[in-house]
């Protein structure tokens, strides 16, 4: 979901691949050429802890892939989200968070 008025919103699916998960995020309205950090942290949006839990790669033209070491039943477990950020130098402006669960 967009936050803060970014326009930006979209998904993520969550795969399990052992003890690692592989996390692709897509996102529609980002802006073009910038690159966007985005994390798993800890609790629900929009009320993330603001220190990540695992890193992920950075979302560049509306798209992220990235396989973490942790496995997808741990990351369901446990109230999760997926944050993004508006860029490398505005790290406190939140553009887009979505809640990891199981459909």
């Amino acid at each position: 979901m967009a936050e803060n008025g970014s326009g930006e919103s979209g998904y993520a699916m969550l795969y399990p691949h052992g003890a690692y998960t592989r996390v692709i995020v897509h996102l529609n309205g980002t802006p073009k050429g910038i690159a966007q950090p985005d994390h798993i942290h800890p609790g629900t949006c929009p009320n993330v802890n603001p220190r990540p839990a695992y890193m992920l790669n950075l979302v560049k033209d509306g798209r992220s892939v990235t396989t973490v070491h942790v496995r997808l039943k741990a990351l369901l477990a446990k109230p999760m989200a997926i944050n993004v950020h508006e860029s490398r130098s505005d790290m406190k402006k939140y553009v887009a968070c979505g809640d990891i669960r199981a459909h």
